[in-house]
């Protein structure tokens, strides 16, 4: 690796040869990330402006809290909090600064500093759990532990150089991150941040926080005027139809034909009804005499039961129907430019974010359903790794079983489901493309 750097009154200053130098110890899968090679530019341009040369230790780690504040999907938080692990490893072993200035420059707490590090050794020298427990073990400030450098642990310990900075079964180094729709946005607001002079990450987090209470104030809004709407539409239907009634309700007057003393039947007049047309008020006012009172005892007629529909078959459509809309790319031509065989394949895929406050006991579950449903893991990842902030899965899922699996799965903890649209990948034909984020909390 590369020594190009400089001291400025004891700061670091990185220059853009060891941002390459970064990449290469990284070793990072390109086809992974960029989807085959399909968004190779889009990342080689945010890779240029997130890690512009010039930029001091304190600065980077600016940067790094800026994605990580700012992407609101749980993937790419935890791929940015990942890049960032693996950014502070790399200054650790490669510029033989000690954790105390690492921690200083970078204004990063030195216990999480030592945590990062020491997880990075213990998965390269396994053997060594012992020693570097005591290493890395940080009281305080004035710990000796402060001044240890990596130079020192490879010379006490007889260690080589870690060649890379990723291991063959980590997901990170081949996440699609340029899948997601919120990755062009966020590149493109980086960008325009960046470019200004006064980039200060407290005013930046209050403007988003300010619009996110904006978005909750109008959608609050939205939701009153909907209600207040409704109800009055409601009142004003009832008021009308109150009227509808009492104009069509009729009340008739009894007709009786009288005997007289001689046993003679007094033949009957004919006299037509009498009727008189009420308004319901008044009608309402009737009801109160003696005559009437049979007709109305409340004790003598019930209302009708309310009957509810609660079956699942009434809803217009479910899950299952979802997989019968025929996909705009379905019929076209064979294989293309080397990507993937996906002719006949969909274009949806389904992220389930849920939150737990015991990622492993989830995962065990989760892992027993993706086994039962027959569920494939997506490329070389592997379902239920574990990554910074919770677990994460890419699996294809037959889609006769969707609906089942994830029936099943959003019971193990409190979870939401999204759907997307991509414009550009199809899944491959009869699977459906699922992506779990489990998040500890």
């Amino acid at each position: 690796m590369s020594n190009a750097y400089k001291i400025n009154e004891n700061e670091l200053v990185l220059l853009k040869s060891d941002f390459e130098d970064f990449r290469n110890w990284l070793n990072l899968n390109m086809d992974g990330l960029t989807w085959q090679g399909r968004f190779k530019k889009e990342f080689e341009s945010f890779w240029e402006s997130f890690f512009e040369e010039g930029l001091t230790l304190q600065k980077m780690l600016e940067r790094f809290e800026y994605a990580y504040s700012q992407v609101r999907i749980g993937s790419l938080s935890s791929w940015f909090l990942w890049l960032r692990d693996k950014f502070l490893t790399y200054i650790f072993i490669f510029k033989n600064l000690s954790i105390g200035s690492i921690a200083l420059q970078s204004e990063l707490s030195a216990s999480v500093l030592a945590t990062i590090l020491r997880n990075f050794l213990l998965d390269e020298f396994p053997h060594l759990d012992q020693y570097f427990s005591q290493v890395f073990l940080l009281g305080n400030i004035l710990s000796p532990n402060m001044n240890i450098t990596f130079d020192k642990i490879k010379a006490e310990m007889s260690l080589e150089t870690p060649i890379s900075g990723s291991r063959e079964e980590e997901i990170m180094p081949s996440m699609e991150v340029t899948l997601f729709d919120e990755w062009s946005l966020f590149v493109k607001r980086m960008k325009s941040d960046f470019k200004n002079q006064q980039f200060d990450l407290t005013i930046i987090k209050e403007r988003t926080s300010f619009a996110k209470q904006v978005k909750v104030f109008q959608d609050v809004t939205v939701l009153l005027l909907f209600f207040t709407l409704t109800i009055y539409g409601v009142n004003k239907a009832n008021i009308w139809y109150e009227r509808y009634l009492g104009n069509k309700v009729s009340i008739y007057e009894p007709q009786f034909n009288w005997l007289n003393k001689s046993l003679v039947f007094k033949g009957a007049e004919q006299k037509s009804a009498k009727e008189f047309k009420l308004n319901f008020n008044e009608i309402k006012d009737i009801t109160k005499g003696e005559k009437l009172t049979e007709f109305f005892d409340p004790e003598k007629y019930e209302e009708e039961t309310e009957v509810t529909l609660t079956s699942f078959e009434n809803v217009p459509k479910d899950l299952k129907d979802a997989d019968k809309e025929p996909s705009q790319y379905e019929g076209d031509a064979e294989n293309k430019n080397g990507y993937r065989e996906t002719k006949g394949g969909t274009t949806k895929i389904y992220r389930l974010m849920m939150t737990s406050t015991n990622t492993y006991a989830a995962r065990d579950k989760i892992n027993l359903l993706v086994d039962k449903f027959k569920g494939e893991p997506v490329g070389d990842s592997t379902p239920g790794m574990d990554v910074p902030g919770g677990v994460y899965y890419n699996v294809y899922l037959p889609k006769k079983d969707f609906k089942d699996f994830m029936t099943e799965t959003m019971k193990v903890d409190q979870s939401k489901l999204f759907e997307s649209n991509t414009s550009n990948v199809k899944n491959v034909p009869g699977k459906t493309r699922i992506f779990i984020m489990v998040k500890s909390i």
